[in-house]
């Protein structure tokens, strides 16, 4: 049996967290580049995109984001894939982020990356690796540092 394209590929769930790394960085277009050389398929829900614009508006971010959301959200609407998603998954200590799980295995994703203790904490199926960002980069073999100044 031949696999489909999209079967060979890393999908792949980014916490928001992940996200804001590589916006603060000023390294968003490493993203593209991982996508691009190591095939990995990145998926996005609507409780993500309110997360994020909910994180980038704290008042602790206006230094990092000072024209505010859109860009930032635009940039993970063309570079991730609108998954639709049902509530299902209630096992995450912290309630507020088994929207990760439910997009990771509703999208049948092979990567859940955070680096969000409890997150990561949170047990899975085998089917799904939650791990951190450190952990991800050196399983696809990325070697770029995301530098962020504080």
């Amino acid at each position: 049996m031949l696999l489909e394209k999209s079967d060979m590929k890393n999908k792949t769930v980014f916490d928001v967290n992940i996200w804001l790394r590589y916006f603060i960085s000023g390294k968003a277009e490493k993203i593209i580049d991982m996508m691009i050389n190591n095939d990995v398929v990145l998926y996005r829900s609507a409780e993500m995109l309110e997360e994020l614009k909910e994180v980038i508006n704290r008042p602790k971010f206006a230094k990092y984001f000072p024209n505010g959301t859109d860009d930032y959200v635009l940039f993970v609407e063309q570079v991730a894939e609108l998954v639709d998603t049902q509530a299902f998954f209630d096992q995450c200590q912290d309630p507020k982020d088994n929207y990760l799980f439910d997009l990771a295995y509703q999208s049948a994703s092979n990567f859940l990356v955070s680096d969000d203790k409890i997150v990561i904490a949170t047990p899975v199926r085998q089917t799904l690796k939650v791990l951190s960002l450190y952990d991800f980069k050196a399983i696809m073999g990325i070697s770029d540092r995301l530098v962020i100044s504080h």
